[in-house]
């Protein structure tokens, strides 16, 4: 199975190519990486790596992407990208949990439970809790920071991107946690990914909406000028803006 994987929910492009049949494996190479473009960048990174493989956009099987939590436009970028190649392929759309993959590129010991965490500003943050299986053991969502404080297990170890965290560092020393810092470019493992996309479910690209966690500021001020409108209307949101 040829499999395509990228992450762009946070400063770092992350970009794969998996043959899972041989392992064989291409990655992204962050030498010549700016933060935040990778709305100009997520593409020619693809075809290089595929030029690389001597692969063709219609040899994928599988298309891999964080769906979020994460940066708004990060998101929306990657999920762009997903659907368009996905609706011109036969290739099955796969969108991943962002926690889910940062705790299992993350290398700790299995005693912990990871903390996936990324900063959602105003002291809260998108957090879940995975065990040693990789088994969520709290739930995926938008936290004031300390109600998740107050909410995981003893031998919790937080997992974050680099100076993304400073704010928090004291209350997690302060109750007794551990945290472990990684570079954008490390903290999610387009491999990884890759591997999670083989035994995970497809969605169809039409459908497919990235994972937010909570709504935009764009969408609440388009909610509270449509009273009328349901909550979660995503659709007749988009299509007006």
């Amino acid at each position: 199975m040829k499999i395509l994987s990228f992450d762009t929910s946070g400063a770092a492009l992350n970009v794969g190519l998996l043959d899972s049949q041989t392992g064989l494996f291409f990655a992204h190479d962050h030498n010549d990486d700016q933060p935040r473009t990778h709305s100009t960048k997520i593409l020619p990174a693809i075809d290089a790596l595929l030029k690389t493989a001597g692969w063709h956009y219609d040899d994928l099987d599988r298309i891999a992407v964080t769906a979020g939590p994460g940066s708004f436009t990060g998101l929306r970028i990657g999920a762009t990208v997903a659907k368009i190649l996905a609706s011109q392929t036969s290739a099955v759309l796969v969108p991943l949990s962002t926690s889910l993959v940062i705790a299992c590129s993350a290398s700790i010991r299995s005693a912990v439970v990871k903390v996936p965490m990324i900063n959602a500003r105003n002291h809260n943050v998108f957090a879940a809790a995975f065990d040693s299986k990789n088994q969520a053991v709290v739930e995926e969502k938008h936290w004031l920071f300390t109600d998740l404080l107050q909410t995981l297990p003893e031998n919790s170890c937080f997992i974050f991107e680099e100076a993304s965290a400073d704010e928090f560092k004291d209350e997690i020393k302060t109750a007794g946690f551990q945290f472990v810092e990684r570079p954008a470019s490390v903290l999610i493992d387009p491999e990884v990914l890759a591997k999670l996309s083989i035994k995970s479910a497809g969605a169809d690209p039409a459908l497919f909406v990235p994972n937010y966690l909570r709504k935009t500021a764009a969408e609440m001020n388009w909610l509270q000028k449509h009273p009328e409108a349901k909550d979660g209307d995503y659709a007749k949101y988009v299509s007006e803006v």
